[in-house]
């Protein structure tokens, strides 16, 4: 019987090589796993009270500023908190206050691109609900920032991260010339391992509200 353009025929799905199988299983069980850690994830910090999530930013704050690569560093890249991830505000704040530059992440068609804020001045909210720094604020080059910090779903401790989906940080992680990247994440977001493809890309560091700790590489 004539196939159809674009249908598998029983001669092919028979011709098909045993590892090109597996490696096709694989993806979609990458792909299934991403999706059900994202939706765990998100529920259960969702649940956190919201004086829970203040004080375990806090603690996470805390270790961001013992960290030699914060003291170090002059141009700082941080986010804004949203859906209760962990809130580095009082870092950047602190950042600032030592003479740091710090950068915000704003959305466009091509990835991210990163912005001079200043802590306690205003932000504009996307298309989408997103809070980020005035599109007419000095645009900085990824490639100057000294040290990142990088929201996520869920770490594991080789550094892989999983974040919404979009690959966003794993387009803007590359391009550090000489930066450092750190992981934020609450500790039960931190995982032994989480599924990764060829294009993730790993943090350096590791902080969590109760530990703080480098990346295996």
């Amino acid at each position: 019987m004539e196939s159809r353009v674009g249908e598998e025929t029983t001669e092919s799905r028979y011709n098909r090589h045993p590892m090109e199988e597996d490696e096709q299983m694989l993806r979609v069980l990458r792909t299934f796993a991403k999706r059900e850690l994202r939706t765990r994830m998100q529920s259960i910090r969702k649940l956190l009270p919201d004086e829970s999530t203040a004080e375990r930013s806090s603690r996470a704050c805390a270790a961001v500023l013992a960290l030699a690569e914060f003291a170090s560093a002059q141009v700082v890249g941080g986010y804004i908190a949203m859906r209760k991830e962990l809130d580095v505000s009082d870092a950047l704040t602190a950042a600032a206050q030592r003479g740091k530059r710090i950068v915000l992440p704003r959305i466009t068609d091509d990835g991210l691109v990163f912005h001079v804020h200043v802590p306690g001045t205003g932000l504009v909210e996307n298309d989408w609900g997103v809070l980020e720094p005035d599109p007419n604020a000095e645009q900085v080059p990824i490639a100057q920032i000294d040290l990142m910090l990088v929201p996520a779903l869920a770490l594991d401790l080789r550094g892989y991260r999983l974040g919404y989906g979009k690959s966003f940080y794993d387009r803007v992680l590359p391009q550090l010339a000489h930066g450092r990247s750190v992981g934020i994440v609450y500790d039960f977001q931190l995982l032994a391992e989480v599924p990764d493809e060829p294009h993730d890309q790993r943090v350096h560091w590791i902080i969590t509200d109760a530990r703080s700790l480098a990346a295996a590489q």
